[in-house]
């Protein structure tokens, strides 16, 4: 699934006194299967361009086509959804992406949110820690209880248990 931004920009608070640019005419094509790096000082537009990964923002101007569907400022949010299962994002302070009672539930959530049944979500959760390298035992505990970057591991694997075909991480190491 190519992801395409054609002439994009995108104005936070615009039609505002406290209008500002977050892109400017973006044109590039992440072409399906392959990795991609977005670097840039602070404040750049890496995170607002990743937003634009799966709708959370609609550009100002331009079009994002994610596979087939294209994405405009006319964009109609309620139809969103299969996008979301697509592209899934991790943002930099992933710890803010955990919200549930234990690792398990976390992981679990967006899963079960788009379908999956509990117990399938639970034996997804279970493979998806060890994939990003935490113990087993962590399931049971509460994300809030963990490291940093075992915030984040959890945030990751939260993610990858949705088995998107395309997943971003922002700008923060793992450790």
């Amino acid at each position: 699934m190519d992801i395409t931004f054609d002439h994009v920009s995108f104005t936070y608070q615009a039609g505002t006194p406290f209008a500002g640019d977050g892109l400017k005419d973006v044109t590039t094509t992440i072409k399906d299967g392959s990795y991609t790096a977005i670097i840039g000082h602070t404040g750049s537009g890496k995170s607002t361009l990743l937003q634009h990964l799966n709708a959370l923002l609609k550009p100002t101007t331009g079009t994002v086509t994610i596979g087939d569907r294209v994405i405009t400022n006319e964009t109609n949010n309620k139809n969103l959804k299969p996008i979301r299962q697509q592209v899934g994002m991790v943002f930099q302070f992933a710890e803010n992406q955990l919200f549930e009672q234990t690792v398990a539930k976390d992981i679990a959530f967006g899963p079960e949110n788009f379908g999956m049944a509990s117990a399938e979500a639970e034996k997804q959760a279970a493979a998806m820690v060890d994939l990003v390298g935490l113990p087993q035992d962590v399931l049971e505990k509460s994300p809030f209880d963990l490291s940093g970057g075992q915030m984040r591991r959890v945030a990751i694997a939260g993610v990858l248990a949705m088995k998107r075909r395309c997943w971003c991480l922002t700008s923060r190491p793992l450790a």
